[in-house]
């Protein structure tokens, strides 16, 4: 695509130079924010950890476990004391999260979130956080699961994944390190890119991907059932991420449209090479479509 992304090696900030936050904040405790929560706990990444969740046994969960120290039903009183507060919501939610969130963290106070879209959740941050001494860095931690919900919580989930973050224009550099090297003590591999490259990324190698997946589901259903009966692995490998939440991945469909709509129109132009060398027979363009193919997942790490 022409452009330069920054990686940051897991590896390269000493333990020592890294920032343990004294009062972390998660706001929603599902897989990702109970995750989080749990790694930041067994790395010592934060001195104390509360949580926000809106409905009480939720509280109620997290509070049994050992990661956490206070849960609240209050955005005010779960954050008003935190240097470092985690939005882990579904996407459609954390714009309002960020509104409620501005006047009541603390001054100097680092808020990100883990939402798998960043276009429009960092356009509305700037204007959120305005007349705060706080700052808002995008994040998006490649570390789902077809699986959802606190039960599914593991503290090992960010180990050898991927982490965008998406600083703006004229971000500290300091608050910038702090959070890659939050990310990074917990074994992730960061890139720094802006919103709109982060969307147009994960596009193609997260949402197109799932929507093939899908598609291929979609298209077995009006088969006959008996057919499910008479399948292979490589059919179950390849639409594993098919029997992710329908509401939420319509969300992150509608929300990353623009770039969505782009990969699905590539994918098809990509489609049409095969089905145009199968209708005329040409073998050697069949071949080298497949060894395309092929060469780009052996070389995926």
């Amino acid at each position: 695509m022409g452009r330069t992304y920054f990686l940051a090696d897991k590896r390269a900030c000493p333990f020592w130079k890294r920032k343990v936050f004294e009062n972390m904040t998660i706001i929603g405790p599902g897989l990702l924010g109970a995750s989080l929560g749990a790694a930041a706990h067994a790395k010592g990444l934060a001195r104390r950890i509360v949580v926000w969740a809106r409905r009480p046994e939720a509280r109620e969960a997290c509070l049994s476990r050992d990661w956490c120290d206070e849960a609240f039903g209050k955005i005010s009183e779960a954050a008003c004391e935190s240097d470092f507060v985690v939005v882990c919501t579904p996407v459609r939610h954390i714009e309002t999260i960020l509104t409620e969130l501005a006047p009541v963290v603390c001054n100097g106070s680092l808020v990100t979130d883990v939402g798998s879209v960043k276009g429009s959740i960092c356009q509305a941050a700037p204007a959120a956080f305005a007349n705060t001494n706080a700052t808002f860095i995008g994040s998006h931690p490649m570390a789902g699961s077809d699986k959802a919900g606190m039960g599914h919580a593991r503290s090992d989930l960010f180990e050898n994944r991927p982490c965008f973050i998406t600083p703006e224009s004229g971000t500290q550099p300091s608050l910038i390190q702090n959070l890659s090297s939050f990310w990074q003590k917990l074994g992730m591999t960061v890139t720094t890119a802006t919103a709109s490259e982060h969307d147009e990324i994960v596009a193609h190698v997260s949402h197109l991907p799932h929507a093939v997946a899908s598609a291929v589901c979609h298209l077995l259903a009006q088969r006959s059932h008996e057919w499910s009966n008479l399948i292979g692995q490589g059919l179950r490998d390849t639409t594993r991420v098919a029997a992710g939440d329908p509401a939420l991945w319509e969300e992150i469909f509608s929300q990353n449209r623009e770039a969505l709509l782009a990969a699905l129109e590539s994918f098809e132009k990509t489609c049409g090479q095969l089905r145009e060398a199968l209708a005329e027979g040409r073998g050697d363009d069949i071949r080298n479509w497949l060894a395309t193919g092929k060469e780009y997942r052996e070389g995926l790490n």
